[in-house]
């Protein structure tokens, strides 16, 4: 059941403009009015003395009928300076669960990606290695309803604490981390209503509303059984409705449909004030503008998110292994990629779709890793007349594979059987940098070869890639929107990808951290000069990263979260307005382990 917009809190807690007083209305009527401390640099950190003292959390939790939890990491119980938490049997089984990404999702704190909480508490056979809230949230509220985000909200920003929103956890930044932090779990916002006909300004058709905890695979289900499609992504675990769709959201399907957020309606949500709203076309524009594509964590709080449903389509799926070995050595492999890529935009104008891996093996070998090639709207004879050509070049390389395809006469069902669930919780520090590539590297044979070139010399290096070949075309019905411009050229969305091992020092950290940011990424960077990268997944490191993230659209959405949030009360690293934040922490890494300070006081 979805929530109305109208509450009855048993405190409700007003804030007036200024963020030096609050006013507090008491059950009875009477009117407080308390004066904070004087504008801090810092938000408040364990250890100040303006930090909520445990009477003041326990009360905290009195008025949210006790969903406020008090974080313990989700390793902990494999560490004896956890006495309460620690069990050997408990421990086998985080362990057996930290690549499995639902299992971070099922947790109010832990991570896909630990790198940003420092590794402070990873699963371990030695009991006796410490373990540490690091980067995780003090506290958590799990929320199953808007009043418990509304007084979160409230709370905070009362008290000057850091604000942190987890829906998932799977997230390249850290941006649901925040050592000293009050966390929003949305993930049990799991609601779902099919509308036959949705009626708005400007569309007249079906519609899904979900709630933002709502997770890719609950969400096609939904559709499936209502007989629609939806634009989502292909991570099964993915929280569609939040960071996902309000970050833009490539698809299988942006190649017919374009980005997720192309297709929203509308959104509600508390504010940096503490307001329940709805944001659509009509009502809160400019919000409506930012939501689709300007980021989480920036804006609001998402309860629930309206899309578009489109008809039920069918889906061709191919998935296939390529290895180097003794007879196609290294350059064979990778003249069959540049031939490969030499049909991208074929495929693209096709509504095709590929996710495939590049990995380097060492000692001069490859795999090709085709995860999927996914055809919608396509029978297997259309998808063959599709990569004829394809395969026909490879055929006279003496490329060695065997591709496996299959029909699916719905999305779920094509979906399922394309995309494995993916990975989280990399004991090994998984970093990403990630590259638009743009049309126009395929429109000149000479900048096309240097391309993969520079992709055959970042794979020689160590570093996997990934690679989402895909266009995503705003369509004439759809209005704009925040989704950085450079999605609209996209041909081939990029990943390079390195580790950081548990062990690395600090130095040794800097240094992985430099040569994928600049040695590696500047590769792809000259080659793509006015293209970018994406804010759902990216490189935290990554330079000049308003331009690279939102191009375009950086003014305008700053603009916007300066009236509707003038102090910050919802900060996530890369998000609109961080640059005027940091986070204090001894070795200047890319951690969320120090304290949340202004850069520039206001």
């Amino acid at each position: 059941m979805f929530f109305t917009q109208s509450f009855r809190l048993p405190i409700c807690i007003l804030l007036l403009s200024s963020f030096s007083h609050a006013v507090v209305v008491t059950r009875d009527r009477q009117i407080i009015v308390t004066e904070q401390n004087d504008y801090s640099r810092c938000k408040t950190f364990p250890g100040d003395a303006s930090w909520p003292s445990d009477d003041d959390w326990d009360d905290f939790n009195k008025t949210l009928g006790g969903v406020l939890i008090k974080t313990v990491p989700s390793a902990a119980p494999c560490h004896s300076d956890w006495p309460s938490q620690f069990s050997e049997q408990q421990c086998a089984y985080i362990t057996s669960q930290w690549n499995n990404s639902a299992f971070h999702a099922r947790n109010p704190t832990s991570v896909d990606y630990p790198y940003a909480t420092d590794f402070s508490c990873m699963p371990s056979n030695d009991s006796s290695i410490s373990c540490a809230l690091g980067g995780y949230p003090s506290y958590v509220v799990d929320v199953s309803k808007v009043a418990h985000i509304l007084r979160a909200v409230l709370f905070a920003r009362t008290r000057n604490l850091r604000l942190v929103i987890k829906n998932t956890g799977h997230d390249f930044f850290g941006k649901s981390l925040g050592a000293g932090s009050l966390g929003i779990w949305t993930h049990h916002l799991k609601d779902v209503e099919f509308y036959p006909n949705f009626e708005s300004a400007s569309y007249s058709g079906p519609a899904i509303k979900g709630g933002s905890g709502i997770q890719a695979r609950e969400l096609y289900q939904a559709t499936d059984y209502y007989n629609v499609t939806v634009v989502g992504g292909e991570g099964s675990n993915v929280g569609i409705l939040g960071g996902f769709i309000q970050s833009g959201g490539h698809s299988p399907l942006s190649s017919i449909y374009g980005m997720a957020a192309d297709h929203v309606l509308a959104f509600e949500l508390v504010d940096a004030n503490g307001r329940f709203i709805s944001v659509t076309e009509d009502d809160h524009p400019d919000s409506f503008w930012a939501l689709r594509g300007g980021g989480g964590s920036t804006f609001g709080v998402v309860t629930s998110v309206t899309i578009k449903a489109h008809p039920r389509i069918d889906a061709t799926v191919t998935r296939f292994n390529l290895f180097t070995n003794e007879n196609f050595t290294a350059d064979l492999f990778w003249q069959s990629v540049h031939t490969h890529f030499q049909h991208f935009e074929r495929y693209a104008d096709a509504g095709a779709y590929q996710y495939f891996r590049l990995h380097p093996l060492g000692n001069d070998q490859f795999w090709f890793e085709m995860v999927a090639f996914f055809a919608p709207n396509m029978t297997v004879a259309e998808y063959n007349a599709l990569t004829e050509p394809w395969y026909t070049e490879w055929a006279d390389l003496g490329v060695p594979f065997s591709p496996v395809t299959g029909y699916y006469d719905n999305y779920y069902d094509a979906w399922t059987a394309a995309f494995p669930l993916e990975i989280g919780g990399t004991g090994a520090g998984t970093r990403i940098a990630t590259r638009i590539l743009p049309l126009e590297n395929w429109e000149c044979d000479s900048l096309l070869n240097a391309t993969v070139a520079a992709i055959r010399n970042i794979t020689e290096h160590g570093y996997m890639t990934y690679h989402f070949q895909l266009k995503a075309d705003l369509l004439p019905e759809n209005s704009e929107n925040a989704v950085n411009p450079a999605w609209r050229n996209n041909l081939d969305f990029m990943f390079a990808i390195t580790h950081i091992p548990l062990n690395a020092t600090p130095d040794e950290w800097k240094d992985i951290d430099y040569r994928l940011t600049y040695d590696t990424m500047d590769q792809i960077r000259g080659l793509t000069p006015t293209s970018g990268s994406y804010l759902g997944e990216g490189d935290i490191n990554e330079p000049d990263w308003q331009q690279a993230f939102y191009g375009s659209n950086y003014q305008r959405l700053y603009d916007l979260k300066k009236y509707y949030d003038p102090d910050d009360v919802f900060y996530a690293t890369t998000a609109v307005g961080s640059e005027n934040w940091e986070v204090v922490n001894a070795d200047n890494l890319p951690i969320q382990n120090g304290k949340l300070c202004r850069l520039v006081v206001p």
